[in-house]
């Protein structure tokens, strides 16, 4: 090996490093953008676009790179805030669907060379299945949201909130979620009559009018069959002393309207006040007080495709009425429509039945009825007055006004007896009068309390059934508003 001299191995050095000693360089010079004008300091552009289509009313979260969010509420150009250097990577994605709509993002990828400005956000309005629609008691407004089947978080939607009626105590969606109908009593103020009213659901959750049928006396609850082309309506006696009757109207079937009733009315005791269908078949039944009695009775009816009159599809009768406890003030029936339970308000029960194959009920033997253990500790007199199953039929919910508390049970499915959760039951924040509902699916459901000018969304455990405190902050409607019912599209 040649040793080389120490001054040409200094001098080659010197030279690939552009002098040495005394010698001086000028650094090079690189672009910059946004004031960046250090020396040295790599170029940063700002990533953009435009959005289109966006409803008005409705935000739409966009993401750069998973990050970076920005919430974008009108059509237009949009800028990310932060800018990202030349030879960088950029992403931008949906982060988060406006409620009525669904947005697409087009030449939303690629590397930084200079300023991004081509990204392009398309949305178009969706026919929503999970619509949320909430009746203000009092104006009979309809306030129309889109609902979170995993968060039960609330969107509003574009459009303008329709009236049904002063006073309005129903409403309904049908399975297809196009449709919704109404029921308003009798207002002694402007001396309206009782009316069924019918709505499309158009794109992006907007409803319009679309119809009404004129009730000779007031409606206490509605329900449709499992086709959507009927709709089943129980009015209170016309007149005091005559009896409460299930009425029929059709429903055309091209454009949602009610068409005149049809058929003999269903007769029932002059004190039946509410209506329930079972969630899969094509059965009502109907809870009677009995004028606050020690027992009450539920009266089966066929109705729709199972109906004995396969023209005018009135409710045909199934046995006899059936035994419940006092005062029955609210029904559910599992998902397979194998069980069913009444919730008694005067007395804390819960009824229990087998439902056959006619939809007929049958009390479950030996013991028909299951008595909450209500906690000692809870400061005020309980006030059972709701209650839901959740979609895999294994958990029953039941809600305590007097305490604003919910129970949790669970559901044998060999033989439908009743079991209390543990620990039980659980405080709601601010429940005053709350109804329940379930969204979501089997993978795991959300309880939805309708309360009194607000909705709180609370988290099932699907392995346990048991529920933890709102998973998302409690949605409070405009003031003074009163929700007096709720429907859910799914």
């Amino acid at each position: 090996m040649k040793i080389q001299p120490m001054a040409l191995v200094i001098a080659a050095a010197c030279a690939a490093l552009g002098g040495c000693g005394g010698g001086s360089s000028t650094p090079s010079s690189s672009p910059t953008t946004g004031g960046n004008t250090g020396a040295n300091t790599p170029a940063t552009y700002a990533v953009g676009g435009q959005v289109s289509g966006l409803l008005s009313g409705e935000t739409v979260q966009l993401l750069n790179n998973n990050g970076d969010a920005l919430p974008v509420n009108a059509d237009g150009s949009f800028t990310f805030a932060t800018q990202l250097a030349a030879g960088s990577p950029y992403n931008v994605t949906v982060g988060t669907q406006p409620g009525g709509a669904s947005c697409s993002v087009s030449a939303g990828s690629g590397t930084v060379a200079g300023t991004v400005s081509n990204v392009a956000v398309t949305c178009s309005p969706v026919l929503l299945k999970n619509i949320a629609l909430f009746l203000d008691s009092t104006a009979g407004t309809i306030l129309t949201y889109a609902y979170d089947a995993a968060s039960g978080q609330l969107t509003g939607l574009a459009g303008p909130d329709l009236s049904a009626g002063a006073g309005s105590n129903a409403i309904l969606v049908d399975a297809s979620a196009t449709h919704a109908y109404t029921l308003t009593p009798h207002n002694s103020t402007t001396g309206a009559q009782p009316q069924l009213a019918a709505f499309k659901i158009g794109r992006g959750g907007v409803l319009t009018a679309n119809g009404v049928q004129t009730l000779a006396a007031d409606g206490q609850a509605a329900a449709l069959d499992v086709a959507g082309d009927t709709l089943y309506v129980l009015q209170a006696p016309v007149s005091t002393g005559q009896a409460a009757t299930i009425m029929t109207y059709p429903i055309d079937p091209s454009t949602g309207a009610i068409n005149a009733k049809a058929g003999s009315p269903a007769v029932l005791s002059t004190t039946t006040n509410r209506l329930y269908r079972s969630p899969g078949a094509d059965y009502v039944y109907a809870l009677d007080p009995d004028g606050g009695a020690a027992t009450g009775t539920v009266t089966t009816f066929a109705i729709g495709a199972n109906s004995a009159n396969t023209t005018t599809k009135q409710p045909t009768p199934v046995g006899t009425a059936v035994a419940t406890g006092a005062i029955p003030i609210a029904m559910a029936i599992t998902p397979n429509g194998k069980f069913a339970y009444i919730l008694n308000y005067f007395d804390d029960t819960v009824s229990m039945y087998t439902v056959g194959a006619d939809g007929s009920l049958t009390p479950l033997s030996p013991s028909p009825t299951f008595a909450l253990t209500l906690d000692s500790a809870m400061p005020k007199t309980a006030q059972l007055r709701s209650m839901a199953i959740d979609p895999s039929g294994q958990y029953l919910y039941v809600y305590d006004k007097g305490n604003g508390a919910i129970y949790s049970l669970t559901i044998d499915a060999n033989n439908g007896t009743l079991k209390e959760l543990s620990p039980t039951p659980m405080v709601v924040p601010g429940g005053i009068d709350a109804k329940l509902s379930m969204v979501g699916d089997t993978t795991g459901a959300t309880v939805l309390l309708v309360n009194k000018g607000e909705v709180q969304a609370l988290t099932q455990d699907a392995s346990t059934g048991q529920l933890s405190p709102a998973k998302t902050s409690g949605y409070t409607f405009n003031s003074g508003t009163t929700i007096g019912a709720a429907a859910f599209g799914k």
